[in-house]
C-alpha cells in the first residue's frame, strides 16, 4: 500500500445473523480510507459481481488440454470518483448506481464512502467451490491514482437459495428392489429392498432410508450406504465429473439364511450445499447408494436422487447488529462532494431493478443510511428434480 493511504478496507452490513444474502436482497457497507497527506485520484469505485468458473487441465505434455468457461450472472458499479473524461460512457453488461460523487482530490484524515446495491431478482445458483470450479459473488473496491499503482481490496459474500415451498414431486417417496443369484463361490439368492419417505430434503435434516434384507444364499453379507455430493463442470463439449462423500458408512452383517430390517439415519450439514442445475457450466447433485456387500461378487445396489432443499429458515432475522460490530463515523467535513450527480445508468443486464428513490442521493453521505435489513420480495424458483441418469454416475 503508498506510503499516503494508512487505510484501505471494504465492509458490508450482514443483514442476518448467518451473514447469507439471497436474490433481491440489498447490499450496504462502506469503504474507509484514511490517508495521510492530500491525494488525487482518477478513479474510485465499488462493484459487486456474480460469476461461475470452471477449469481444468487433461492429458500431459504435448497433449495437455486445458479445458475452461465462464458465466456472467451481474456487475453492479457504482463511482465515488470517476475520470472527467469518462463521465456518461456505458461500460459493457454492467449496471451503473447511482450514488454520492466527490471531488478529485481527498484531503488529509479518514473518509467513509458508503455504497448500495441491491441483488439482481432473477434465479441465480449459491456460492460454490468444487473441484474444478465455483460460484462466486464478490465485492471489489478500487483507487486509481495518477502515476501510482492501483490500489484494491475485495471479500466475498455468501449467496444462497431461499426456500419458497417444495414442490409435490419433491415428497413423494422412492422405492427399489435388486436381486442376486449366486452362481460361484456360493448357491442361493438375496435381495435388498429400499425405501425412502420422499425425494427432497431440506439442510440439516435426517433422511430416513427403509431396509429389507432376505439373504437366502450361502454367503454372510454386510449392509453398506453412502450419500454422495455429484459435481459437474461442462466447458464447451467437453465435460468432468466428480464426486465428495456426505456419509459412508457399514452396518452390521447379515448371516447365510436370515433376513433382517433395518432403519437408517442420515444426518445432513447444516450447510451442505443445495442441489443447483441453474448453471449452465457447473451442476452439483445428490445420489443415495445402498448396497450388500459380497466377497468375490457383484453387489446387488439400489440407487435414488436425493434433492437438497434450503433450510426452511435459512435466513432469521434479528433485531440489531451482531456483538462488537461497531458502525464506522459518518465522512468526515473535509470530504467535498463533486457538484452534480452521475449520469442516470445506461441500460444493462437488469434494467428496471432499482428505484432511484431509494437509492443514496447527494447529501445522504452524513451518515444516513436506508435500512440495511430490509429484504425486497423477488422471485425464486424452488429447485427441480435433477435428470437422473445412473450412467452418467462416477460412484
Amino acid at each position: 500500500m503508498s506510503k499516503s493511504i494508512k487505510e484501505f478496507s471494504l465492509h458490508y452490513d450482514p443483514i442476518n445473523e448467518s451473514n447469507t444474502f439471497t436474490s433481491g436482497d440489498i447490499v450496504e457497507g462502506r469503504v474507509v480510507l484514511e490517508v495521510i497527506k492530500e491525494i488525487k485520484v482518477d478513479s474510485f469505485f465499488v462493484k459487486l459481481t456474480g460469476d461461475a468458473h470452471v477449469s481444468w487441465t487433461e492429458g500431459s505434455g504435448d497433449d495437455e488440454t486445458t479445458y475452461s468457461d465462464h458465466e456472467r450472472y451481474f456487475k453492479l458499479k457504482q463511482y465515488f470518483i470517476q475520470e472527467s473524461s469518462k463521465k456518461g460512457e456505458g461500460e459493457k453488461n454492467t449496471t451503473l448506481i447511482d450514488g454520492e460523487t466527490y471531488g478529485p482530490v481527498i484531503s488529509p484524515g479518514c473518509h467513509v464512502f458508503p455504497f448500495r446495491f441491491q441483488l439482481p431478482k432473477q434465479n441465480m445458483p449459491p456460492s460454490f467451490k468444487g473441484f474444478h470450479g465455483s460460484v462466486k459473488y464478490v465485492l471489489t473496491v478500487k483507487l486509481s491514482r495518477p502515476w501510482k499503482s492501483t490500489s484494491s481490496t475485495h471479500t466475498e459474500l455468501n449467496f444462497v437459495l431461499r426456500n419458497d415451498g417444495t414442490n409435490d414431486h419433491l415428497l413423494q417417496p422412492q422405492s427399489g428392489t435388486q436381486d442376486k443369484k449366486m452362481k460361484l463361490f456360493g448357491s442361493g439368492k438375496m435381495s435388498v429392498t429400499v425405501t425412502t419417505e420422499k425425494t427432497g430434503y431440506m439442510q440439516g435434516e435426517t433422511i430416513k432410508v427403509f431396509v429389507d434384507i432376505d439373504n437366502s444364499s450361502s454367503r454372510d453379507v454386510k449392509l453398506k450406504y453412502s450419500l454422495k455430493q455429484l459435481q459437474t463442470f461442462i466447458a464447451g463439449k467437453s465435460t468432468n465429473r466428480g464426486h465428495k462423500d456426505i456419509v459412508k458408512e457399514t452396518r452390521d452383517r447379515i448371516p447365510s439364511g436370515e433376513k433382517s430390517k433395518f432403519i437408517v439415519d442420515m444426518a445432513l450439514p447444516h450447510d451442505l450445499t443445495v442441489t443447483f442445475e441453474n448453471c449452465r457450466i457447473l451442476k452439483v447433485q445428490y445420489e443415495l447408494k445402498v448396497y450388500l456387500d459380497v466377497s468375490f461378487a457383484s453387489d446387488p445396489e439400489v440407487r435414488f436422487p436425493v434433492v437438497i432443499l434450503p433450510a426452511e429458515q435459512q435466513c432469521p432475522p434479528w433485531q440489531g447488529p451482531p456483538g462488537g460490530f461497531q458502525p464506522y463515523p459518518p465522512p468526515q467535513p473535509n470530504l467535498v462532494p463533486y457538484p452534480g450527480e452521475l449520469p442516470p445508468p445506461p441500460a444493462g443486464l437488469y434494467p428496471n431493478l432499482y428505484d432511484p428513490t431509494v437509492l443514496p442521493f447527494p447529501g445522504t453521505a452524513a451518515g444516513v443510511y436506508p435500512n440495511p435489513h430490509a429484504i425486497q420480495p423477488g422471485f425464486h424458483p424452488d429447485p427441480s428434480a435433477p435428470v437422473y441418469d445412473p450412467n452418467q454416475s462416477t460412484i
